[in-house]
């Protein structure tokens, strides 16, 4: 898959538990027992998510792009992705 839709993306990261800031863009934040934990971003004017843009919010969201694919197009559950920050030491 080259590109994924950003309503999609949005909604989805929406329902994982991240919250949406208040800036330009459409920032996320994840937070977990009340600790910023992550943040990404998704722009207003985006058609579609490129491949460029997946890897780099993959990374901002500490996964690989295969695992972030899987995030948001919803086999990753939310418990499942904050089970793989858990074992990388995110959630200490």
């Amino acid at each position: 898959m080259s590109t994924i839709d950003p309503r999609k993306t949005l909604n989805n990261l929406l329902a994982k538990g991240f919250q949406k800031d208040n800036r330009d863009h459409h920032f996320l934040e994840l937070f977990v027992n009340g600790k910023l934990i992550l943040h990404t971003k998704i722009s207003y004017n985006s058609s579609d998510i490129d491949n460029h843009l997946i890897k780099m919010m993959a990374h901002q969201c500490k996964i690989t792009r295969s695992q972030f694919l899987d995030l948001v197009q919803c086999p990753l559950s939310k418990e499942g992705y904050l089970e793989l920050l858990d074992q990388q030491g995110f959630l200490n």
